[in-house]
């Protein structure tokens, strides 16, 4: 058990009179509670109280698995013969918990809470910002494995890059990114590889693609070290690129460059969004930036803070955070630069090293 976060978790309900938390298996009970038992559609999920008891509730095939990490009179079951909210409602009635406000996390399914809306007497509400806000500030030993984790993320960028040349597929590149993150001690939390017209899709997922002379190859990587996440993105250009390709680059450049640059303590969220936004806004591509400006990371790849137009919240020491902007021609080319940046001492550390000048592969 994380007890450091639970303790911060229960406080933090306290004070929004919010009666328990209900989390799905997830990165989040991973985190908490150091486990991750097989999800499907039956019904499970970890019951933390404001007063810090808590207790698993799944489904009898799961129970063995979570009898593992936890003690007996913390799990309580249901079997296929009876719909869950049965015995699950003597359960809550047991805890104090039949009533009241419980909060649930992003994977507890939405037919589950319809159905116990049905049957119990309980306000479900959004605990997403919660569990997010339990995990903005990272400690010193966080910090160093996300500093690792980005330093062995730049030797994986450098194998992809060194590797570019026309003839070679989108999934040879995903494969090399494996490879290399696992010759790392990481595990692969996403690999994008997106050439030609295909990096114009900022969240694109093939890998058919074969690369071509004059193509651009956005990648977009990161992985796990020790339970962080790194997140890294570089645009290449193979053969000499055109006029135009040149000053998008170099403008996204100036955005990336931009939102670190105005990344201070208590500068807000959405201040730091605009001032890489409006880099490319005033070179007249705004309407071509189509996603926010960066995202927090930690445990999760995506997290809070998330940097974009109405996330009023100050930036503060110890967050860690996405800096990427982009611009994307559909049916042409995108380019995007993303960087990780923790604030410490009041001012953005850099953590991702691998160079950001435009490179151009023979």
């Amino acid at each position: 058990m994380n007890n450091l976060f639970i303790d911060k978790l229960c406080r933090i309900m306290k004070t929004r009179h919010i009666d328990a938390m209900l989390i799905a298996p997830s990165e989040e009970l991973q985190f908490l509670f150091g486990f991750l038992p097989f999800f499907c559609e039956r019904f499970q999920g970890m019951f933390i109280k404001q007063n810090g008891d808590y207790f698993y509730f799944c489904n009898l095939l799961t129970r063995d698995e979570v009898l593992e990490i936890l003690p007996s009179d913390k799990v309580y079951t249901w079997y296929d013969q009876v719909q869950f909210t049965e015995p699950l409602l003597e359960v809550l009635k047991d805890k104090g918990l039949d009533q009241g406000i419980i909060a649930v996390n992003t994977t507890v399914r939405a037919f589950n809470i319809i159905e116990m809306t049905k049957a119990l007497p309980i306000q479900f509400v959004n605990g997403r910002s919660i569990l997010e806000e339990i995990r903005l500030h990272k400690t010193d030993e966080e910090i160093q494995m996300l500093k690792e984790a980005s330093k062995r993320t730049d030797w994986v960028m450098a194998q992809i890059i060194d590797a570019i040349r026309p003839g070679v597929t989108e999934g040879e590149l995903i494969d090399l990114t494996k490879a290399s993150f696992e010759s790392q001690g990481m595990t692969t939390a996403f690999a994008i590889i997106a050439t030609g017209p295909n990096a114009a899709l900022p969240h694109y997922s093939g890998r058919d693609r074969t690369i071509e002379a004059r193509d651009v190859v956005l990648m977009d990587i990161g992985g796990f070290y020790k339970g962080l996440c790194s997140d890294i993105t570089r645009t290449v250009f193979v053969g000499t690129p055109t006029e135009e390709m040149k000053a998008i680059y170099q403008i996204v450049k100036s955005a990336n460059e931009a939102g670190i640059e105005a990344s201070k303590n208590q500068v807000k969220a959405c201040d730091v969004d605009t001032a890489g936004r409006h880099v490319i806004e005033a070179a007249g591509y705004g309407n071509q930036f189509i996603t926010r400006l960066g995202h927090g990371i930690g445990y999760a790849n995506h997290e809070g803070p998330y940097i974009n137009g109405y996330n009023t919240l100050p930036l503060d020491n110890r967050m860690c955070f996405t800096i990427e902007p982009g611009i994307y021609l559909k049916g042409r080319f995108g380019v995007r630069i993303e960087d990780i940046v923790i604030m410490e001492n009041g001012t953005p550390t850099v953590i991702t090293h691998y160079p950001k000048d435009i490179l151009i592969k023979d």
